[in-house]
């Protein structure tokens, strides 16, 4: 097969991926330094106020497959205009005023994101030459990350402005805006090789293939650990170390922070670094105990240590996850979004139950302290992961 040539015009196009993934992120996980305003607003408990977060984590993990396929049917330009188009709901939370119609609002949301991510890999194996793929990956990585960690870290002091509400519709006109640049310049590469027309029998070997359910089972712990560490620890600093909830929100983002600094760093080791076992059975012996100690601290520098090595050790393991997909034998442009899905729906499925079995068992005990440490040892999945994982002996 003759080499593709790459364009120039591929930087444009991952400006505005970067932009996208930032806006992605930004809405994420924003409304959790803000749950005791949502439950003082409506009168929820904590295991429901946990919804605002595991709504749109569940969405994500239902749709993240048909995201895949979605690609091979409409082409990756338009899955990506809706994709940006759905993540963009927030724009109408000014016009709805009741916690259902907000949890609504949070689903399509959460849509929009599952389309996305396979979207931007399919995207990124389309324009990008094979030795820039774990480096553009942890960019891409890099903006989700930064989009999250500004989303929890000014979501605080803005709101004690404008409003909750108001501050995250100000937050969905990031990914609109995104969504306007990528309908303008966004392209399909004209170096994209033609392949057989889409068809689901076709693609479910790669969907069953032994090295994507071994992924998919990794991804559980890692994904339970953010998801629900980010969505609580703001509210358990405040209410059990008693910091302000801008200090403790401050602290909390420095998860997406590190790991937005240090994905492009992961990006370079796994170019440089052949073992992707290794890189996945360290992260997943290591995160546990910077997750205790993120819990247990007193002193507020460890603390910050803490919660600065889970950020480290989730960009090593995001970016690995991102990439070995495009390394597997006969992975293509088109089929990659598909295998991508496949292996994060698990993990997303498992975040689902994260932040209601955190806010729900804190109800129940009396204490964070049984919750947060059960989730803590849940990134072991990544040794499980790591020791089965076959991959071919050049990759190894």
């Amino acid at each position: 097969m003759q080499k593709p040539q790459y364009s120039h015009y591929r930087w444009v196009i991952q400006s505005i991926l970067f932009l996208i993934q930032i806006g992605l992120g930004l809405n994420f996980m924003a409304p959790s330094p803000l749950f005791l305003s949502i439950i003082e607003n409506y009168g929820i408990s904590k295991g429901i106020v946990g919804l605002v977060i595991s709504s749109v984590t569940l969405v994500m993990a239902l749709f993240l497959l048909p995201g895949g396929f979605l690609i091979s049917k409409i082409g990756s330009k338009n899955a990506m205009i809706l994709s940006g188009s759905l993540m963009s709901a927030g724009l109408l939370l000014p016009f709805v005023n009741s916690f259902p119609m907000i949890i609504l609002l949070r689903i399509i949301f959460g849509i929009g994101a599952a389309i996305s991510i396979p979207t931007t890999s399919a995207i990124t194996m389309e324009w990008f030459k094979p030795k820039e793929l774990s480096i553009i990956n942890g960019i891409n990585e890099s903006g989700r990350a930064l989009g999250v960690s500004l989303g929890v870290l000014l979501a605080t002091p803005i709101a004690n402005n404008i409003g909750w509400n108001t501050t995250l519709t100000f937050y969905s006109m990031i990914p609109a805006v995104a969504t306007i640049l990528w309908i303008i310049g966004g392209r399909t590469s004209k170096t994209k090789v033609n392949e057989t027309p889409f068809s689901i029998h076709e693609n479910l070997p790669f969907i069953f293939n032994r090295n994507v359910l071994i992924l998919a089972i990794g991804t559980i712990g890692p994904l339970t650990l953010f998801v629900g560490y980010s969505a609580w620890l703001p509210t358990y600093y405040n209410e059990v170390k008693e910091m302000t909830l801008g200090e403790a929100g401050s602290i909390v983002s420095v998860i997406p922070l590190v790991n937005a600094m240090f994905n492009p760093i992961s990006g370079i080791i796994l170019s440089k670094f052949n073992s992707r076992r290794i890189l996945l059975i360290f992260s997943g012996l290591i995160l546990p105990l910077f997750a205790f100690g993120s819990v247990f601290a007193m002193n507020e520098i460890i603390l910050l240590i803490c919660v600065a090595g889970i950020g480290i050790f989730l960009s090593i393991f995001i970016v690995s996850i991102i990439t070995i997909p495009m390394e597997l034998p006969n992975v293509t442009a088109s089929k990659v979004g598909i295998v991508t899905a496949a292996i994060l729906t698990t993990g997303n499925l498992a975040s689902v139950v994260s932040p209601i079995f955190i806010g729900t068992f804190t109800d129940y005990s009396g204490s964070y302290i049984p919750a947060l440490s059960i989730i803590a040892l849940m990134p072991l999945t990544l040794v499980i992961s790591g020791w089965f994982l076959q991959i071919p002996k050049s990759d190894n």
